[in-house]
């Protein structure tokens, strides 16, 4: 050993106070900057950096005073002692970890992730030391170090490594801000925290962990002549020497941040003198714009009562064209416009505004209502009498209209045109009357819709009261059909049958076999006639196989039968998807829809060929019935005097279903009809074992 390493080995207490006094005094620099607010990310990550550097420091002087007792007093460290150490080596180099992973990219965002790292490392450090104990069974000293060298290994090298990593990633952020100088120091520091953490780690105490029994303290001593500890010291007063520089930029970003606070100051006080009289301004502009927003509640509110006084859609529109004109100062008539059934318009009112002058040129009113309501948008006719469809940048430049037309329209369907002209050419209306207008147009538009639909339910409850009186009729014609059919054929049969029987008892007590026999013979054949008579009555009035067998099965059983009766008609069942047994209220509702079309065919329509088509989905299932005859017109559909028609629309929607009835093409008729499965079964048996009252009356 030659002399300085051995004047080195002998004052090695000093070297650990000058590593101590280094990483202490890290510590307080950084934790005295940690404080000030900055907008650096790397100010935020700075106190566990801090914590590190006073942990250590203390660690470092611990050591210093253990290895003065040892010279002094032959001391020996017991087991506490060695624990006291050991968790302050831990806790500086857990430190040193927390500061590095919060400078990771995203921490910011995942500040959890950084804890869970730090964690992980502390885990694999304490399974390295639970595998040197289990592995080499070593006594109580040996462990101390053997847990000393795992702690830099796993701890202290990564941990500088990311420390040096951060610190020279935090270069671009102060090159970004117009700081390099103190960029600068970072990278020295960066540097210096590297050379702590590769060379400083990598020569540890002689313990049985591997490569430490090599590449040790005593190599590095015995190949430089200095002790690690000397180059951790300076390793550490470089890394503190530098960092407290580019802490400075801190100190420098403070007094840009004031130089900018005083200049928004100053530019904030000559904002608000301008701000001020801008407000003043704007409080004039405003209650200018609240008393016509005023206004136009007002009219609105009134308008609303008016079209709500009535249901009748001459008073309402009177009433309401008179309220528009007199709701604008410039306005001098307006008119309502509404499509006809053959796509036309007709003037439903005008009003004109009493000893208003009359224009040189009338306004083209009717032009500009059909332009608005074919547009479905808002139209104007400019002063030069031009009809325009008005969009974005219509009254840019001070541009103004004549007259307005704005569309009518409910439930997504335009059905006419409110139009509104000014008094005189010169007075032409702008943007706010269009606002104001288009609010009036829609308020006339519900009112219209809902008087139409009023008109509707009337029209709707007309026809229900008629068809329960057709019904009543039909019941009664139904059952003087019955019992007429019951008295003419089978009360017939029943009363021959009794009178036969009568003559049968005769004969059997006078022994006449033959004749007994003959009369036998002729009871059963009466008797088998009265019992297809009873079964033809039953089958007309519900079938069997509707209940027994389902939808698919009645359909065929009741076209073999219409086909019997009627020759002359050919009838074609398809059923492309055989459905199973639908709900019972689907099928009685599906077979009397077949049943009353097949009537309608053989009463009214003379065909010669019928098509009957049946689709069962998953969600619905879809009727058809199309024959060749006469083409049934939309009056006859529309016919309140058609029973069956009727009929067929109430079973269709007593659940839910759609049906449509037209005509097919130059010849014959078709009915469609679309009945919902969802929240069904599927299955109708569950259905039938609950009671037949959810079924419809047939």
């Amino acid at each position: 050993m030659d002399s300085v390493a051995w004047f080195f080995t002998q004052n090695l207490v000093y070297v650990y106070f000058f590593y101590g006094l280094a990483f202490f005094s890290l510590g307080l620099v950084v934790l005295l900057e940690s404080g000030r607010a900055s907008e650096f990310r790397f100010a935020r990550a700075l106190r566990p950096l801090a914590w590190f550097g006073l942990v250590h420091g203390l660690h470092e002087w611990l050591e210093m005073f253990l290895i003065f007792a040892a010279g002094q007093r032959g001391y020996v460290p017991g087991p506490a002692v060695e624990v006291l150490r050991l968790g302050m080596l831990i806790a500086s180099f857990v430190l040193l970890l927390s500061f590095g992973t919060r400078l990771l990219p995203g921490a910011e965002n995942n500040p959890k992730a950084s804890r869970l790292q730090v964690l992980a490392m502390m885990l694999l450090w304490l399974l390295a030391v639970a595998i040197v104990a289990w592995r080499f069974r070593p006594d109580l000293a040996h462990l101390f170090v053997a847990a000393d060298v795992l702690a830099r290994y796993a701890l202290a090298l990564p941990g500088s490594l990311l420390a040096a990593w951060a610190l020279l990633r935090e270069r671009h952020d102060f090159h970004a801000r117009g700081m390099s100088q103190y960029g600068g120091s970072l990278l020295w520091a960066g540097l210096a925290f590297a050379v702590y953490g590769v060379i400083g780690q990598i020569f540890v105490k002689s313990s049985l962990i591997y490569p430490s029994q090599t590449i040790n303290s005593t190599l590095f001593i015995r190949t430089f002549g200095f002790p690690i500890q000397l180059l951790r010291a300076l390793a550490a007063a470089g890394l503190t020497l530098h960092l407290g520089k580019a802490l400075r930029a801190f100190e420098a970003e403070s007094r840009i941040r004031l130089a900018r606070a005083n200049k928004a100051r100053i530019e904030a006080q000559a904002a608000a003198l301008a701000e001020q009289q801008r407000r003043v301004e704007d409080v004039e502009t405003l209650n200018t714009a609240l008393q016509l927003t005023a206004n136009e509640l007002s009219s609105l509110v009134d308008m609303s009562r008016i079209l709500s006084s009535a249901l009748n859609l001459e008073q309402i529109a009177g009433a309401a064209l008179k309220h528009v004109v007199h709701s604008f100062e410039r306005a001098c008539c307006a008119v309502v416009f509404l499509r006809r059934p053959d796509g036309g318009y007709e003037l439903l009112r005008a009003y004109r505004r009493p000893q208003a002058p009359l224009p040189v040129v009338p306004p083209p009113v009717t032009e500009l209502s059909v332009r608005a309501a074919e547009a479905s948008s808002p139209a104007g006719a400019s002063l030069d009498g031009q009809v325009v469809v008005l969009g974005s940048g219509s009254f840019d430049e001070g541009r103004a209209y004549r007259s307005l037309g704005v569309p009518l329209f409910a439930k997504g369907q335009t059905f006419g045109a409110l139009t509104l002209s000014s008094v005189r050419e010169e007075e032409p209306l702008g943007e706010d009357e269009l606002r104001l207008l288009t609010a009036f147009a829609q308020q006339f538009a519900a009112a219209i819709d809902n008087v139409r639909l009023h008109q509707v339910v009337q029209e709707r409850e007309t026809q229900l009261e008629e068809l329960v009186h057709k019904l009543v009729h039909a019941q009664e014609d139904e059952r003087q059909r019955i019992a007429r059919e019951l008295h003419d054929e089978t009360g017939q049969k029943l009363t021959a049958l009794g009178m036969g029987l009568a003559a049968l008892e005769v004969t059997l007590s006078t022994g006449d076999s033959l004749r007994t026999s003959h009369l036998l013979r002729s009871l059963r054949e009466m008797n088998d006639q009265a019992i297809t008579e009873l079964r033809n009555i039953m089958a007309n009035l519900r079938p069997a196989q509707l209940d027994d067998l389902g939808l698919a099965a009645a359909l065929r059983w009741y076209v073999s039968q219409y086909q019997t009766r009627y020759p002359d008609t050919h009838v074609q069942l398809k059923i492309e998807k055989q459905p199973g047994r639908l709900p019972p209220e689907h099928e009685i509702i599906l077979f009397r829809v077949v049943q009353e079309a097949l009537t309608n065919v053989m009463r009214h329509a003379g065909a010669t060929r019928v098509e009957i088509s049946l689709q069962a989905g998953e969600d619905n299932v879809q009727l058809m019935v199309r024959d060749n005859g006469r083409v049934i017109s939309k009056k006859q559909i529309s016919d309140r005097n058609s029973l069956g028609i009727l009929g067929m629309r109430e079973r269709v929607s007593f659940i839910g279903g759609r049906i449509e009835i037209f005509g097919s093409g130059s010849a014959g008729t078709c009915i469609t009809v679309d009945l919902p499965l969802k929240g069904k079964e599927r299955d109708g048996n569950d259905g039938r074992n609950k009671g037949s009252h959810n079924t419809p009356t047939p």
